[in-house]
């Protein structure tokens, strides 16, 4: 009769390690990769954001206008004024990208940052888009602006690029918006 009660024991433990295991593996599946990588985007976005505008300050912070040393019609006195505030498209993208990439990666968790309907035609719907998006962030809107900080922000563009791609090989399928409000 003790050999049956050690029996029943052993039975109950078993059942119970078994439940416990079933939980524990539900548990591992419910945390959605999709999600988590769509937060990291997300991250990484705000990150090339303040990036931008901490490129284009520091950048302003060397410009000066001159007034009193400058004839009334000289053509060039603000020459520098007009190489930070420029629309040929060399100097253009040079100084505006990382502030562009940032609002543009911004904007796909933040919808009051969509100024037009062209956002719309330039945002990821999948992964996959996702991943070129966030590769293009690193090696044009971050990797080569404001030294080490540039590296570090393009390191987690790049981690968030290769979690996208691990998202779509576990079959997420189109982008899953944050909830995010502003």
């Amino acid at each position: 009769q003790a050999h049956l009660h050690l029996l029943h024991l052993v039975v109950q433990t078993c059942a119970r390690t078994g439940r416990r295991r079933r939980r524990l593996r539900s548990t591992m599946v419910a945390c959605d990769v999709g999600l988590f990588t769509s937060c990291v985007c997300f991250v990484a976005s705000i990150l090339t954001l303040v990036l931008g505008v901490v490129y284009a300050v520091l950048r302003l912070e060397h410009l000066h206008v001159h007034f009193k040393t400058c004839d009334f019609l000289e053509e060039d006195c603000n020459q520098q004024w007009r190489l930070f505030f420029s629309f040929r498209p060399n100097i253009f993208f040079d100084i505006w990208t990382p502030l562009f990439v940032g609002v543009l990666g911004t904007s796909i968790h933040m919808l009051s940052l969509r100024f037009c309907f062209f956002f719309e035609w330039l945002l990821p719907q999948s992964y996959m888009q996702y991943a070129f998006f966030m590769l293009v962030t690193c090696l044009f809107a971050n990797i080569g602006y404001c030294g080490q900080c540039g590296v570090v922000v393009g390191a987690v563009s790049a981690v968030s690029c290769a979690l996208c791609i691990i998202a779509r090989l576990m079959h997420e399928g189109p982008v899953k918006l944050l909830q995010a409000k502003w």
